[in-house]
Order: C-alpha cells, then structure tokens, then sequence
C-alpha cells in the first residue's frame, strides 16, 4: 500500500433497486422483504464480516438498526459518524469530522479493512473516491421514490465489474471496483 494511501481498504455491501434506491420513501425497507431468502454465505455477507475490522456507519443507519429486533453485528466494533451525542453501547462509539479524517485515524488506530454502510455515509465515500469495493445486489423492483444511493451525482470514477452472481432469491449480485 502506497504512503499516500493510510487508510483502511473500505467495503460497502447493498441493496439497490432497479431505479437506483436504498430504502424507499421514509426509510422503508419492507421491499427487501421478498428477497431475504439468500443466506449470509450465498450473498458473501458472513466473507465480508469475517474480513472486516469494523464497521463505519451513519448516525440515520445506526438509528434504523437500533430498532432491529435483534443486533446483527455481533461483537464487531461499530464506528457511528454524528455530529448528535449518543448513548453508549458495547462495541459501538461515535466520531465526527470529514470521512476521509475518520478513515485516517482508524487506520492509524489499526483498522485495515472497514465495512462502509447506510446510504449518506456510503454516498459521500464513493463522491470522494473512498470506497475501494462496491458490491450491490439489485433487486428486481422499482421504487420511483425514495433514498437514492448516488444521489444524482457522478463518481470519481467509472465502476467496474469484477463478478457476478444470479442468487435464488432473484437479486443480481455485482461486485464493482473503480477503475
């Protein structure tokens, strides 16, 4: 890894719509419902988890999961982006500041691999040329409105496919790296 490059290598992992969304309007996600037949193995989730040193999310994200009935992360560490004070949680802690000066102080803490999730965090990260690996599963619904994960604005760079997979559920699974 190049001096330049003191930062973990950053993984994102989502659902998307054929229309470009990752929830639909207020925050719905019972449109993934129907698709949740895969298991952690077939989507490459439990790969990801087992790779990553922890994960990196947005304040919206860590709220929408906190409502989960149970906690899916396990004993991972989880690095929420607020600028809100919060209540302490085993393995979870709460930073503020620009991405890119988040990812720098991880790495200088010993992260090297980061999973990147929910929407803003992850669409400032790919804006800023920050997420090193795209994998999206697209999910055979469109959603016409919603929160969308590119936001309307061009990438850095141009997304290119590394492999994909047909999963038994329907969902197209498209690992992307940037050229």
């Amino acid at each position: 890894m190049s001096k330049e490059h003191r930062r973990p290598r950053v993984s994102a992992f989502l659902a998307l719509s054929l229309d470009g969304f990752i929830a639909g309007e207020g925050n719905d996600l019972a449109w993934l419902d129907p698709y949740n037949g895969d298991s952690q193995e077939e989507t490459g989730y439990s790969a990801l988890m087992a790779s990553a040193d922890a994960l990196l999310m947005g304040r919206n994200s860590y709220e929408t999961v906190l409502a989960f009935p149970d906690w899916i992360y396990g004993d991972k560490p989880l690095v929420v982006l607020t600028h809100r004070p919060a209540e302490p949680r085993a393995n979870v802690s709460f930073r503020q500041g620009e991405l890119a000066l988040v990812l720098r102080e991880l790495w200088q803490e010993g992260a090297r691999h980061l999973y990147l999730d929910g929407g803003a965090v992850v669409r400032q990260g790919l804006q800023a040329g920050l997420v090193d690996e795209l994998t999206l599963f697209w999910v055979p619904v469109v959603l016409g409105k919603g929160i969308s994960l590119f936001g309307g604005e061009p990438l850095p760079g141009a997304l290119v496919p590394q492999s994909s997979r047909l999963l038994p559920s329907g969902l197209v699974r498209v690992v992307y790296h940037f050229a």
